[in-house]
């Protein structure tokens, strides 16, 4: 009964939108897809050993919208679209891993343009629900998720094709992830590879006649300095002992426009954080950590990808203090940045390492006030 009233609550939401402000819009609509997938589990079964990995199903409803060209970001990206997707996943294993939800605001980044079709790279990032979690006593096996809401993101390449004047078909591919962060453990996180199908309504048109190319040619190719405080609270250990403890970070980097949505540069990260020394270590508490060990430096590459107020940044680090002491010194941040204004940012972004098993394990999230030098 609970999973019908989501379900009513969701159509109801998404009835009032679309008959609502979405309607008025003629470069809107909504849309119906089903997917399959495969979920590759971060354990197996305890007692048995035998695999948790498994073939999942579910669908998403979209409501979508071709923006329209009043603001420069759109006009760059060759006036894309952009939607909001309301995915229901069943889960293989459903006594363990139960149902997942999610909501995801995302972007399509067209690669390819014809008359009546486009292929596009897609990016989704937003939240999860899911209706089965890690209970030490009942739920041991589940050792991808300890909470009921998590972080989410999403990376696929799609293919729209008109149908009609009305009708759109979607053909998609892509990778879904969903994790904590890191605030409590297990973290294992669900790793889904997933190929989906289905169909939107625009309700005037389809709106392949508004594509435009897309203007990246920027006459800003100055060099600036960007830097930030974060923070960030992780949970650490085994299942018989867990220990938390907050982190700080100190990012700086510099940076070279390529384009209007392309800085590329290098960084440098300065840690407060005992991750490092309590790693393999299940006795230590983080009292006993050394002053001196909480320190760690990196230095790495940075890439950002700019959509209005909006960034999205992919780095890759390499410790390089105290590297006699460095147990995984390869690391990735990822997330978003929001600009309230134009110097002044906040982000949240995602940290993590390779970990023993050879995957990749969440440190934490970041979360930052950060100033942006645009001109030096």
């Amino acid at each position: 009964m609970k999973n019908k009233n989501l379900l009513f609550l969701l159509y109801f939401f998404i009835s009032i939108h679309c008959q609502g402000q979405f309607i008025k819009n003629n470069n809107s609509g909504i849309g119906l897809s089903f997917l399959n997938g495969y979920n590759e589990a971060p354990n197996k079964i305890y007692k048995t050993g035998q695999s948790m990995d498994g073939i999942v199903t579910g669908f998403q409803l979209d409501i979508i919208k071709q923006v329209n060209g009043t603001k420069n970001w759109h006009k760059t990206y060759g006036i894309p679209r952009v939607g909001i997707s309301f995915r229901t996943i069943f889960m293989n294993k459903p006594d363990t891993f139960g149902i997942s939800y999610s909501v995801l605001p995302y972007m399509q980044f067209r690669l390819l343009k014809h008359k009546n079709s486009e292929l596009s790279g897609k990016l989704g990032l937003g939240a999860a629900y899911v209706t089965k979690s890690f209970k030490y006593a009942s739920n041991f096996d589940n050792r991808a998720i300890s909470t009921p809401i998590n972080f989410a993101v999403e990376f696929a390449a799609i293919y729209n094709k008109k149908i009609s004047k009305h009708l759109d078909l979607n053909l998609e591919a892509g990778f879904f992830h969903t994790s904590n962060g890191s605030f409590q453990m297990p973290n294992g996180g669900l790793n889904i590879y997933y190929l989906k199908g289905g169909i939107s309504y625009f309700f005037n048109e389809t709106p392949y006649g508004k594509m435009k190319p897309c203007d990246l040619m920027s006459n800003n190719k100055k060099m600036f300095y960007s830097t930030y405080l974060a923070g960030a609270y992780r949970e650490h250990g085994t299942f018989a002992y867990r220990r938390q403890f907050p982190a700080f970070i100190f990012h700086q980097a510099m940076m070279k426009p390529i384009n209007k949505i392309y800085n590329i540069g290098i960084g440098a990260d300065l840690f407060y954080d005992a991750s490092n020394a309590l790693t393999d270590e299940p006795n230590l508490i983080p009292s006993q950590v050394k002053e001196s060990d909480k320190w760690l430096a990196a230095i790495g590459i940075c890439n950002e990808l700019n959509i209005g107020k909006i960034s999205i940044p992919l780095e890759l680090y390499y410790y390089i203090y105290d590297i006699d002491k460095i147990k995984t010194p390869v690391y990735v941040r990822f997330g978003i940045t929001y600009f309230p204004y134009k110097k002044i940012f906040v982000g949240c972004y995602f940290k993590g390492s390779n970990n023993k098993y050879n995957t990749l394990s969440s440190d934490f999230m970041e979360f930052a006030l950060g100033w942006r030098f645009r001109k030096i």
